[in-house]
Order: structure tokens, then C-alpha cells, then sequence
């Protein structure tokens, strides 16, 4: 069974939410992300916690203090 989480974010925090994932499910092929309507719908193999959750948002709202111009 696959659980899905939505993240508001812009087409170019895919990256970000994309490592973010990757470090919460290592190795994983349960793990899909598609951009709709400005928000992140990811698809993965267990329900994110909160503590996760909160964590990608962070990497999220980090990367547009980073961004160089965009």
C-alpha cells in the first residue's frame, strides 16, 4: 500500500523534497513524486511522521533562502 503527502512548494524544490525522501527511504522503489497545482504530491511506501514531515518542509523553506536568483 502506498500513503501520499502533499508539500506546498514551488516546480523547483523538487530536488530538495526528492534528497529529502531519499534519505527517510534509502535504496526505495515505493517512492514518487508529481508536481500539481503548486503543491508536491508524494506517494510512499509507509505514512510519513511528523517529525519528517516537518523536516522536508524545513529543507523546503531552507532552499528558497538559498536559491541564487530564482
Amino acid at each position: 500500500m502506498a500513503y501520499a503527502k502533499s508539500f506546498s512548494a514551488r516546480y523547483a524544490d523538487e530536488k530538495t523534497i526528492l534528497d529529502q525522501l531519499n534519505k527517510i527511504f534509502p535504496m526505495s522503489t515505493g517512492v514518487a513524486i508529481i508536481y500539481q497545482r503548486g503543491r508536491f504530491i508524494c506517494s510512499t511506501p509507509r505514512e510519513l511522521t511528523r517529525e519528517e514531515s516537518s523536516a522536508i518542509k524545513a529543507a523546503i523553506k531552507a532552499n528558497h533562502y538559498d536559491d541564487d536568483g530564482l
